[in-house]
Order: C-alpha cells, then sequence, then structure tokens
C-alpha cells in the first residue's frame, strides 16, 4: 500500500503578519495555502496513491468560514471519484472539521475520533483520533486502539512530541513510546519543519507544512508518499508548495551609488527567483549608508520588471567597524544596557504585552526567544540613524 501524508494544511489562515508588511504577498500567500491543497491532491491522483492521509489542522482557525470547508469537501471528493480514500483526524485549529456541528465530509472520507478510531481500507488498519479542544495537556496514546495483529496497522497522531522549539506541547507523546506501540507506521501533524524517524521495522514521519506562511517555516513545503510493504515503510518527499521563502544576503558596505545599488538588487534577486513558485525574498543587508524604507523603495523598483517575486522583509544590519567614536560609544552603551537584568526583566513585559494585543499570526514573530535579534535589530537602526546624521 502507499499512502500520501500530509498535515498542517491551515486553510483560512488570514496571514495578517506578512499582509501588514507587504499587501501583495498576503494576498498571494492566503490563495497559495488552497493552491497547495489541490496540488496534493492532484499529486495523489497522479501517484495513484491507495489513501490520503491528513494528520491534523486542515484548517487554521474556528471561525465558521463555510466557503473554506466547502473547498476542503469539494477537493477531498475529487480524490474520492479517482477511488482515493482520505483518512484524517482533527488537530488542534480544526473547529470546522466538527462532523457533529457541521456534518459529514462525504463518502470515502474517514473522519477518525474517539467514537470512530479506525478504519480499514485494503486490508490495512488506520487509527486516530481527534482533538476536542484546543488545547490537549496529556499524552492520547494510552487511548489508541491496539494494533490489529496480522495486519499492517497506521497511526495519526496531532502532537509536539517530546517539544519543539517555538511550539506549545500539544498531546504530549515520547518517540519512544510511540515507535514500540506495535504500529508500523505513524502519520504525524502539529511540528510545521518535517522530519522521520525509523526504530527497527517502524517509520514515524512528520511532512511538515506544505505550504509556508512565513520565514520561520521555510523548511516547510513537503509530502510525503510511504509504502509500506515488507520491512521498514519507505518514503519520499515531494514539493508542493506553491509560494516559498529564501533569505538573501547583501553587503552594501562600500556600496554608496544608487545605481550599482539597484544593479546589485536585479543581480541578487534574480538569483533567487525559482520559475516554478512563487518567491518571498527576506534580504539580509549588511550597510552603513542606507535605511530599510530606502532600500525597500528600490527593491520595490526592481521587483516591477521581475515576475513571481515578493519582498517579505528587508533586515539592516551596520558593519562591526563603523567610524565616529561618539555615535559608537552610545551604541556600545546600549548593548551593554541589554545585559541588564532590570532591561531584559523590563523587556519581556512589553514583548508579553505586545504578544497579547496582537493577532496569533503576528506573535509567532515576537516570540520570547527572538527578543535578542528584535533587541539587536533595533540597534541596528539606531546605528544606521546616528551614522547618517553624523555624515550630513
Amino acid at each position: 500500500m502507499r499512502v500520501l501524508v500530509s498535515a498542517d494544511i491551515h486553510l483560512g489562515s488570514p496571514i495578517r503578519s506578512a499582509a501588514m508588511r507587504n499587501p501583495d504577498l498576503g494576498d498571494h500567500l492566503k490563495q497559495a495555502s488552497r493552491d497547495t491543497f489541490t496540488r496534493i491532491v492532484d499529486l495523489a491522483i497522479s501517484e495513484n496513491v491507495d489513501a490520503l492521509v491528513l494528520a491534523g489542522d486542515i484548517f487554521d482557525n474556528d471561525q465558521p468560514d463555510l466557503k473554506t470547508r466547502a473547498f476542503l469537501i469539494s477537493q477531498l471528493t475529487r480524490a474520492a471519484d479517482a477511488g482515493i480514500p482520505t483518512v484524517l483526524v482533527r488537530g488542534n485549529h480544526d473547529a470546522l472539521l466538527d462532523h457533529r456541528a457541521h456534518g459529514d465530509l462525504g463518502p470515502n472520507i474517514h473522519l477518525l475520533n474517539k467514537d470512530t478510531p479506525s478504519v480499514e481500507i485494503a486490508s490495512v488498519w488506520f487509527h486516530g483520533l481527534s482533538f476536542d479542544k484546543t488545547h490537549v495537556s496529556k499524552s492520547f496514546l494510552p487511548d489508541y486502539p491496539a494494533p490489529v495483529p496480522g495486519r499492517k496497522n497506521v497511526g495519526l497522531m496531532h502532537t509536539s512530541l517530546d517539544g519543539s522549539p517555538g511550539h506549545d506541547p500539544y498531546a504530549p507523546c515520547s518517540e519512544q513510546d510511540l515507535v514500540s506501540y506495535g504500529y508500523d507506521l505513524w502519520c504525524l501533524g502539529h511540528i510545521h519543519a518535517p522530519f522521520e524517524r525509523s526504530s527497527g521495522p517502524v517509520l514515524a514521519v512528520m511532512p511538515g507544512i506544505p505550504q509556508p506562511r512565513h520565514f520561520g517555516e521555510r523548511t516547510g513545503g513537503t509530502v510525503a508518499i510511504v509504502e509500506l510493504g515488507n520491512g521498514t515503510p519507505k518514503f519520499e518527499r515531494h514539493q508542493v508548495g506553491h509560494l516559498r521563502f529564501v533569505a538573501c544576503p547583501l553587503d552594501l558596505t562600500d556600496c554608496t551609488d544608487v545605481p550599482d545599488i539597484l544593479r546589485i538588487l536585479r543581480s541578487e534577486l534574480e538569483g533567487v527567483r525559482d520559475p516554478e513558485r512563487h518567491t518571498a525574498v527576506r534580504l539580509l543587508v549588511t550597510t552603513g549608508h542606507h535605511t530599510a524604507d530606502m532600500l525597500v523603495a528600490l527593491a520595490d523598483e526592481v521587483l516591477d520588471t521581475i515576475d513571481r517575486l515578493f519582498i517579505d522583509k528587508i533586515k539592516v544590519t551596520a558593519p562591526k567597524q563603523l567610524v565616529d567614536a561618539k555615535t559608537d560609544d552610545l551604541v556600545r552603551l546600549m548593548q551593554q544596557e541589554l545585559t541588564e537584568p532590570g532591561f531584559q526583566v523590563a523587556s519581556k513585559e512589553i514583548l508579553e504585552e505586545l504578544r497579547n494585543a496582537l493577532p496569533r499570526e503576528i506573535t509567532d514573530e515576537l516570540a520570547e526567544e527572538a527578543m535578542d535579534d528584535l533587541l539587536q535589530e533595533a540597534i541596528g537602526e539606531v546605528t544606521l540613524s546616528l551614522h547618517a546624521g553624523a555624515a550630513k
């Protein structure tokens, strides 16, 4: 049996963070999750897999967006009409999959939950449990059905496993407990970076987010096709993401002439362009002369003649050695202040206030572990302003 494994589609994600910086990019990202899901179904049909497996977070929120739900049903029906059943579980974002509130998804679409935790497809047993609330602090594993003797057994689980940076603990479960449960394959969701683990004849695969929504998810963009046979299941990854995020370092320390900057920008941006996919670029610029606003304006001018390319963000860093002792002394004092315990506490309090006030999609970029980078970015902007003023 061959199954296509995906998770974390996040249909209906509002993409507020990217849209605030670049409305055009925000619009493309909103459509990209749908286009990517269409590609997933296309791949399942073209590869003639035996089942499509979705391990949670098919939707992004609990808003009653029935148009998005209708899109999901139409795509899964397209797979069913091609003879490909779908097996899925609800993740912590999936209120729109509640069959009690919104009805069944349709024939040959199997939503596994505590009332119906198992389904047999072509002599292979699929087992899974769904989230009934947005946060589950204990492991689901003890409640999973025992493996069916003499058959291949596949588990679907939406879980943070032992924990992952940037992810709260959701239905935590140790990898060792998972692979020793008696199933042949585990199809996992929740962590947006893809990975796989094998232990003897058992494979656990996390396909990752198929369509990244921001720069921090740039390792995503794939799904997995797994073949169940003799021995450890075999898998291969397939690229399905409609839009990718890339980093582009750029050193403009010795460049002061605007035509030269435009030439360098054009060369670098054309170099990261992908003819098959849209690309969102984060420019990481080292310069002592140019502000982020100026570089955004110049990049926008270049992009007028390059299609399928967007600027996600421009981060400016001052060179380590800048002249003008007075301004450098001030910067050194600011750097020292960053290490003071009182400053650290106050900064964390302000950061938490911002996280509570802003939409969740933006708070992803304001995690506590990102505070040092945010402060360094702020000092970089101050350094540039000081030296720009000194140069006048």
